[in-house]
């Protein structure tokens, strides 16, 4: 834990330093020297009084009005597996750690609901717009007019021609399956329904559609993981042949190499600005709105 424990030092120096500002009526500038030093912390009882003194800190605007809390989102720019968000999953899942939030929220007169939500989105396209804890890692507080910030995502077809221009995705944990035509029969199984569907030589013979004979009638599927605060991409169970391609790149980020699916139990986390290929020849540009 001594990633995260140097992470609440510096925000501990921090919080002070704006203490300071606050009590100050003439509203002079804290210069270096008067910041306190950083506390050291030794346990993790230490690190959870420093984190309920962040959160606190994040929302003690909600006291002096009639807001209620009904939960607490860590936003995270790490990724799923990063030391930082393994920490600050075991944290919200302490149940001493959640019963302290709520004496501290009592105790300085915030209002909270009974069942109060703490959850952790990881690789947070939000960090940026929900109030800062530390590097990386910021709050948001909900109330019950409220709902977390929603993350949608556009897919759109660069190679290759979909029924839609353009599909919206929403993180509400449904299944988008991606394949060629709008209905298709998978062979020696089910009849199923491809929310972001290719046009089918099936549906419109048409020479500029056979380019989507590279997309299998269920090639793939995309699940927001509410979790991990990201959405993930899955080979599809039903596309039984084990040729079919699917990579996924990101030159934005210097990715050339790429990521294949080759086990649809496997997922990849897909990220702003990723291109999803299917067999070498069709794409599908993945983007945060």
């Amino acid at each position: 834990m001594n990633w995260i424990k140097k992470k609440f030092e510096q925000l501990s120096a921090k919080l002070n330093a704006e203490d300071e500002l606050l009590n100050d009526t003439s509203i002079q500038k804290v210069e270096s020297e008067n910041v306190v030093d950083e506390p050291k912390i030794d346990n993790i009882e230490e690190l959870k009084e420093i984190s309920i003194g962040a959160i606190t800190k994040a929302v003690r605007m909600l006291s002096y009005g009639k807001s209620v809390v009904s939960g607490l989102v860590f936003h995270s720019k790490f990724a799923d597996n990063a030391v930082e968000n393994v920490g600050l999953q075991a944290l919200i899942k302490d149940e001493e750690f959640i019963k302290r939030i709520k004496r501290d929220f009592k105790s300085k007169g915030i209002k909270f609901k009974d069942d109060l939500s703490v959850e952790v989105l990881h690789e947070s396209p939000l960090i940026d717009k929900v109030t800062k804890i530390t590097e990386g890692i910021g709050v948001e507080a909900l109330t019950p007019t409220e709902t977390l910030k929603k993350i949608n995502a556009r897919i759109k077809a660069t190679e290759g021609f979909t029924w839609e221009e353009e599909y919206i995705l929403e993180p509400t944990g449904k299944q988008y399956f991606i394949g060629r035509c709008k209905n298709p029969k998978i062979e020696n199984g089910p009849k199923i329904h491809n929310d972001i569907a290719f046009i089918g030589i099936e549906e419109k013979d048409e020479e500029q559609y056979k380019i989507n004979n590279y997309v299998s009638r269920s090639h793939a599927l995309i699940v927001f993981d509410k979790e991990a605060g990201a959405y993930k991409i899955y080979r599809s169970r039903f596309m039984n042949n084990f040729s079919h391609k699917i990579k996924i790149y990101n030159t934005g980020l210097n990715d050339y190499m790429g990521v294949s699916l080759s086990q649809p139990q496997v997922p990849h986390i897909l990220r702003d600005g990723d291109s999803i290929c299917f067999n070498d020849k069709i794409i599908l540009e993945f983007s945060i709105i």
